[in-house]
């Protein structure tokens, strides 16, 4: 069993609330919502008070337990808000807000810190061969041990997936930050017991200081990314820092665009199809559309994966393009097998940033002749981060036009109601990080279940990705889910083994 050191649970004075132990800052912030707070839970006991009587006060410990209640739900609203529910470490959001105080403090008092951008070597096949039960325990564990291994009053953070980030406090001096780094390095890369299996993994590590290396958050979180990927690029189970290797950067991320470029001309990038299965009767009813690229550099080799390197390339708009056309072909050749099949194809910023939209589509319908119910646009939640009127505009001309509008990665992003309510969506889609860590808890599964039952009620679909067992099927079955994607089905596969698929299964049908 790991133990964590006393001293991981205590905090830095000299940055003091920022860098708290969790458990301090939660009862601290619990304390000034009290305050906030108070007007509001006096209204809710008055309007309590009336249903009792017309003079006689509440019973003080029906209005303790209101209070009680109070800061019960701020604690757990801050938890969810700001904790990653697996790990318990804080979340992207959380270590972003604090980043960015605890860097307006450095310029202030004029110290330094640093910033270690890490992520799993190894983690994928893990996952792949012992389970993503087995995959979470490990990220578990990676994190019990990651805390182990700074000083007091550090910040570790779960960015998502395999990726951590370490908040290095008041410290800048370089051979102080390797030997945190080699202690990081030698615990992750201890072995672990998963359901009684052994198993191996390591880290690689990129780091940035401030001030040398940036002096904004996204400066230094860049360039941390970008030591992390020479660290990869030079063997693995290593570290870079990012003043050391700035000028082989450029030359890196050349030599991998020119990668890109090359796969793109020799029909490299192909077109997969990853199956949607309708929940209560397991019918694939339709179809969501990906590029995959298969390179070392991507820990998975899906469009997602490198839509950074495709944005820099300036091929962008081709490959959109391609991919609703590709999604176009394949629903004519099926329109006499089952008119009903669906694909959702991602729309790519430059498609609308670049075009008409709609009478882009219109014109690929019409060519392909095929229904504009049949397309599914996929718009991400990211994107709606940011959203400016040309993007208000385009979303509500497609929702005019008849097109099916689907929000992705709900759940990765916190939701903008009153957004939401302008535009008209037929479908979300469940970011499938946030979907596996709210399975693991009983508030993540009531917020899953709320969610669902909201949609439900606005006549939304909801699709659940990277389902991955039978039992999250019957689970999400139960709360109202529709439909789901993911390997408990089948992975993405190329657009001509689907193909013939469809057209044995519906042909037999017939």
């Amino acid at each position: 069993m790991l133990e964590l050191r006393k001293s991981d649970r205590q905090q830095a004075d000299s940055i003091g609330m920022l860098l708290e132990d969790e458990r301090v800052r939660t009862s601290r912030m619990v304390k000034r919502s009290e305050v906030e707070k108070r007007s509001d839970i006096k209204k809710v006991i008055s309007d309590l008070q009336k249903q009792f009587s017309q003079s006689v006060d509440m019973p003080a410990e029906i209005a303790d337990m209101v209070e009680a209640q109070v800061k019960l739900r701020t604690r757990d609203l801050f938890r969810q808000a700001n904790y990653d529910a697996l790990t318990h470490l804080p979340n992207r959001t959380y270590f972003g807000e604090t980043l960015e105080k605890v860097l307006e403090s450095a310029k202030a008092d004029k110290t330094e810190f640093s910033l270690l951008f890490l992520d799993l070597d190894g983690f994928k096949a893990v996952n792949d061969v012992l389970g993503h039960q087995a995959g979470d325990e490990l990220l578990q564990n990676v994190g019990a041990r990651l805390i182990s291994s700074v000083r007091e009053g550090d910040i570790v953070s779960r960015r998502g997936g395999d990726e951590f980030v370490i908040l290095l406090a008041d410290l800048s001096d370089r051979e102080d930050i390797v030997k945190i780094c080699k202690r990081i390095i030698t615990e992750v890369s201890r072995p672990y017991w998963l359901g009684q299996k052994e198993a191996e993994i390591s880290t690689s590590i990129g780091v940035a200081r401030y001030p040398l290396d940036g002096n904004t958050p996204s400066e230094l979180m860049e360039k941390s990314d970008e030591a992390l990927y020479v660290s990869k690029s030079k063997g693995r189970r290593t570290y870079r820092f990012y003043n050391e290797i700035m000028e082989e950067v450029p030359a890196r991320c050349h030599e991998l665009q020119d990668e890109f470029s090359t796969a793109i001309d020799n029909g490299l990038v192909e077109t997969c199809f990853e199956p949607q299965v309708e929940l209560k009767t397991g019918r694939v009813v339709g179809t969501s559309v990906t590029a995959r690229w298969d390179n070392e550099h991507f820990e998975t080799p899906y469009l997602n994966s490198w839509m950074e390197l495709l944005v820099k390339s300036g091929r962008s708009k081709s490959v959109a393009t391609w991919l609703v056309d590709t999604s176009l072909y394949y629903l004519q050749q099926w329109r006499e097998l089952e008119s009903d099949l669906v694909v959702s194809v991602p729309v790519l910023d430059s498609l609308w940033e670049q075009h008409d939209l709609v009478a882009f589509l219109d014109e690929r319908v019409q060519r392909y002749q095929v229904s504009r119910e049949q397309l599914q646009l996929e718009f991400s939640l990211g994107t709606l981060q940011n959203i400016d009127d040309k993007l208000k505009a385009t979303l509500k001309d497609l929702g005019n036009a008849g097109y099916q509008i689907t929000l992705t990665e709900v759940g990765a992003y916190s939701l903008d109601l009153a957004l939401l309510s302008e535009l008209q969506l037929n479908e979300i889609k469940l970011d499938k990080d946030w979907l596996q860590n709210s399975m693991e808890t009983k508030s993540g599964q009531a917020w899953l279940q709320a969610l669902i039952q909201m949609a439900k009620s606005l006549d939304i679909c909801v699709i659940a990705t990277g389902v991955d067992s039978h039992e999250q099927v019957r689970k999400l079955r139960q709360w109202g889910c529709l439909m789901g994607q993911g390997k408990v089905w089948s992975a993405p596969i190329e657009a001509e083994r689907f193909n013939k698929h469809i057209v044995a299964r519906y042909r037999v049908g017939a």
